[in-house]
């Protein structure tokens, strides 16, 4: 077993593959034993590898019976278990990190857990996975019933049967744990949902959590709730642009929009209203950490509020002096904006004003501008009929000098669907279970988990959920 600071990094860096630390703490003791459940094709067999994998890793002896796949296939899908095959009728002797695995796709029930039974005699903390346990008792579902429980009952082992049937049967109540994996949709892309239908011991807060099978490994996607608070606001290196195109900052959202901001384009971000304030900080810090690094200007129109403040929080990385030139705040401010070059509370006045400024950024720069609007403000400020008459001959000015446009909106936003046919893309972050994704409506795209970059804490990561 790991031991100090060491095992707290592993058990942590593992409860993110693996489903939170409730299946981790569930099987902290020995005596354990839970169903899992799932259709083909949901993830089960990941999710059994991954708690394989890790309990293996600290100080147990990982058995894995299978009565779908051989050694072979099983590699060839999952390259990255190291798996020892025993003889038939026997489980190998393992070494550590090794997980032994027994091919029972022709053997006979009674006789498979029998030599389970003479292997638990021999070796301390064994974690044994049964998948599934209906095709070792196909003949008769009582004997199997039978023979599973009086083996659990038996062994101060933990244990994890695996099974295909949608109905509960007498193991839903005889096991410990129940968790059942689903394949889901929302809005036409796919959802992979786990659930943790019981766990005695264990106090369940969230009973249903997102998880992905990407590169074919089981892998949770941690709630907010459960996300500890990012100090380090670092973005690291930029990437950078193309002839055509401005990098997002996120490799996998440029692929989501087909290279990046295509130059001349206009671009809708709806943001449901709950997502928390830090996720849409996440998301506008790498874009604009981004564009900064690439030499382009920013020009960000909240319209109502303090800005000046929220800059200095979303891009704390960045001097005043560098937010000062490279950002320009643009805000209704009644009587004092008089006094300065803020915008007036007329909306073609104040287009008037927003365009000529984005010229004279760009003439600053050379490149580009990233021209960010928060849509619901402008709406309350204007008013929806002003801001409809407007709205296309606006968005056509910024396009049509080869600058980028970027609308934020609400799903209350009065002309969200004036919005979206308008726009060259369309991104939308939700919330699922308490976790935030990222999707593209277009162009079209699969549900992205939103965390934070590994390596990175100040920058956006997306994972695609497959």
């Amino acid at each position: 077993m790991l031991s100090g600071s060491n095992q707290e990094e592993e058990r942590v860096s593992s409860s993110l593959e693996v489903a939170s630390t409730y299946l981790l703490d569930f099987f902290a003791s020995g005596g354990r034993s839970v169903l899992v459940r799932g259709d083909p094709g949901t993830g089960k067999t990941s999710l059994v590898l991954q708690l394989l994998d890790y309990h293996s890793k600290n100080g147990f002896k990982s058995v894995y019976m299978s009565t779908r796949l051989s050694a072979k296939t099983l590699k060839s899908h999952q390259p990255w278990v190291d798996v020892v095959q025993g003889k038939y009728g026997t489980v190998p002797r393992l070494e550590d990190d090794q997980i032994g695995f027994q091919d029972s796709r022709r053997m006979d029930g009674v006789r498979a857990i029998s030599g389970l039974r003479q292997y638990l005699e021999q070796v301390s903390n064994p974690f044994v996975v049964l998948d599934s346990w209906e095709g070792l008792f196909f003949e008769s579902h009582t004997l199997g019933v039978e023979e599973i429980s009086k083996l659990v009952e038996d062994y101060d082992a933990r244990f994890v049967v695996v099974t295909e049937r949608r109905e509960q049967t007498d193991l839903d109540y005889l096991l410990d744990g129940v968790v059942v994996l689903r394949r889901k949709f929302h809005q036409g892309m796919i959802v992979r949902e786990l659930e943790l239908k019981k766990l005695r011991g264990v106090s369940i807060k969230q009973s249903r959590f997102l998880f992905t099978l990407e590169s074919g490994k089981f892998r949770y996607l941690p709630p907010i709730s459960a996300r500890k608070a990012v100090e380090q606001r670092s973005v690291g290196e930029p990437i950078p642009d193309s002839k055509t195109v401005c990098s997002s900052g996120n490799e996998m959202l440029d692929s989501l929009l087909e290279g990046g901001f295509k130059q001349g384009s206009f671009n809708l971000l709806e943001i449901a209203n709950e997502v928390p304030t830090d996720i849409t900080v996440l998301f506008l810090r790498t874009v604009f950490s981004n564009f900064i690094n690439n030499a382009h200007r920013i020009l960000y129109v909240p319209f109502v509020g303090s800005a000046k403040g929220q800059l200095e929080e979303l891009l704390p990385t960045f001097s005043k002096e560098t937010l000062a030139r490279n950002i320009s705040v643009m805000l209704f401010e009644g009587e004092k904006s008089k006094r300065t070059a803020a915008l007036q509370g007329d909306l073609a006045g104040d287009l008037d004003l927003l365009h000529s400024k984005v010229e004279e950024m760009r003439e600053e720069s050379g490149k580009s501008v990233l021209a960010v609007f928060l849509q619901d403000a402008m709406e309350g400020l204007y008013g929806r009929d002003s801001i409809s008459k407007e709205l296309s001959r606006s968005i056509a000015y910024l396009k049509n000098n080869g600058n980028i446009r970027m609308q934020i909106a609400s799903p209350d936003s009065a002309l969200l669907p004036e919005l979206k046919a308008l726009c060259d893309s369309n991104l939308k972050i939700e919330m699922i279970y308490g976790t935030p994704v990222l999707f593209s409506l277009k162009p079209s795209s699969v549900l992205h988990g939103i965390l934070t970059d590994a390596e990175k804490d100040g920058r956006l990561a997306l994972v695609p959920i497959v």
